[in-house]
C-alpha cells in the first residue's frame, strides 16, 4: 500500500472520532442557574415576608420545585440577601445552605467590590463555608458602569483606579479561596463592541455608550495578569428586548462569545426581560423563552445560562407547575434547553 494512502487510512477514522466528539460537545446542554428576586425589603420593613419566602423555597416546600432543583447546577443569590441573612438570621442561612448542599447544587453570588475583597469574604463566603456550603463562582456587578457613570460620585475612582482596584479584589479573594471562579458582569447594551458602527450600544447617545466593552475587558485581563491572577467568566447584562433593540444585537453577542473562547473565559448568558419584568409574569415568561430559542437559533453556546429577575415580576416563586411562577418558567426553560441539546 502506498505510504500516503496508508497514512490517510489511519487518520480518517481518527478524524471521524474527533468530529463526533466535537459534535457531541456542541449538543451538550448549557448548565442552568436560577436567581429569583429574593431580597429583603429593609426600607419597607417587610423582612418577615422575605424570611417566609426563603423558608418556603428551601425548608418547607422543596417538593414544589423538585424538577427544577434536580436539573439546575447553581442557585444564585444577590450579595444583599446573604449579608442580611448572615447578620440577622444566621440559623436560617445555615439551614438554607445545608439544604442546597443536600441538593448537591453549587452557590453563585452577584457581588460588588467597592468595599474590597475582605468584606466579601467575611460577610458572604466565610459564613457559607462555615455552614458547609460551597460557592463555585461570584460575578461582579457592573463595577465600571457604576464607578464611571451611575454612581461616579460615590466611588470617586478614575478609570485607572477602577482597573487597579478590580485586579486587587480578584487577586485578594483568590488568595483565600483559590478554587473560586470570578466573573465580570457589565451592561453590554451600554457599550459598543470593537466597531461602534457594526456593534453599537442599544442607544446612540453619550449616556448609553460608555465606549468599547472589548477594550475594557482586555484592560481588566491585563490588570489582573499584572497581579498574577485572572478572571474566569464574562457575562454581559443584556435582557431579551434590549438585544432585539440593538443593531446586530445577536451578532454582537456572538462576537463577545468568540472573544471569551479566545481568552479562555467561560461565557455565561443572562436570561431575563426588562419589559416583561415591569409588565407581567406572563410577558416575562414568554420573552425569556423567546430569548432561549434565539440563543439556540443564532448558534450561541454559553457554558451557563442564568434565569434571573431583579424586577417586580414574576410575583411568585412556587409551585413549578403553576403557569408563570418563577419556577414554572425555570422548569419549562430547562426542559426546552435539554431537548434542544439532544437534537
Amino acid at each position: 500500500m502506498n505510504s500516503r494512502v496508508f497514512l490517510i487510512s489511519l487518520l480518517f477514522p481518527i478524524c471521524g472520532l474527533i468530529t463526533h466528539l466535537h459534535a457531541g460537545e456542541k449538543e451538550t446542554p448549557m448548565q442552568v442557574a436560577i436567581c429569583p428576586r429574593l431580597v429583603p425589603d429593609m426600607k419597607a420593613k417587610k423582612t418577615d415576608e422575605f424570611v417566609h419566602r426563603v423558608e418556603e423555597l428551601f425548608l418547607n416546600k422543596t417538593a414544589q420545585w423538585r424538577y427544577v432543583s434536580e436539573n439546575t447546577s447553581h442557585f444564585k443569590f444577590y450579595s444583599t440577601t446573604l449579608v442580611w441573612m448572615a447578620r440577622e438570621q444566621p440559623e436560617l442561612l445555615r439551614r438554607t445552605v445545608k439544604r442546597i448542599t443536600e441538593m448537591d447544587k453549587g452557590i453563585a453570588v452577584e457581588v460588588g467590590i467597592r468595599h474590597g475583597h475582605a468584606q466579601t469574604e467575611q460577610r458572604i463566603l466565610d459564613p457559607i463555608a462555615k455552614a458547609g456550603g460551597r460557592v463555585d463562582f461570584i460575578v461582579t456587578d457592573n463595577v465600571f458602569i457604576k464607578s464611571q457613570l451611575r454612581m461616579k460620585d460615590q466611588y470617586n475612582w478614575t478609570y485607572a483606579q477602577a482597573l487597579e482596584k478590580y485586579a486587587e479584589y480578584v487577586a485578594g479573594i483568590k488568595r483565600k479561596y483559590p478554587k473560586l471562579k470570578v466573573g465580570i458582569i457589565e451592561a453590554g447594551f451600554r457599550f459598543h463592541w470593537e466597531n461602534k458602527t457594526r456593534f453599537p450600544a442599544e442607544q446612540a447617545n453619550a449616556r448609553n455608550n460608555l465606549g468599547d466593552l472589548k477594550a475594557l475587558l482586555v484592560d481588566v485581563i491585563k490588570a489582573c495578569k499584572a497581579k498574577g491572577t485572572r478572571i474566569d467568566i464574562f457575562q454581559p447584562e443584556y435582557s431579551y428586548e434590549r438585544i432585539e433593540n440593538t443593531k446586530n444585537g445577536w451578532e454582537k453577542l456572538k462576537a463577545m462569545e468568540k472573544f471569551c473562547r479566545e481568552e479562555g473565559l467561560e461565557f455565561h448568558f443572562l436570561f431575563n426581560d426588562h419589559t416583561g419584568g415591569h409588565d407581567s409574569d406572563k410577558l416575562f415568561h414568554q420573552n425569556v423563552m423567546k430569548c432561549l430559542r434565539s440563543v439556540k437559533s443564532h448558534g450561541l453556546t454559553p457554558e451557563l445560562g442564568t434565569i434571573q429577575s431583579w424586577y417586580e415580576h414574576p410575583l411568585t416563586d412556587l409551585p413549578e407547575d403553576r403557569p408563570y411562577t418563577f419556577m414554572h418558567l425555570a422548569k419549562e426553560f430547562i426542559q426546552e434547553n435539554v431537548q434542544a441539546g439532544s437534537e
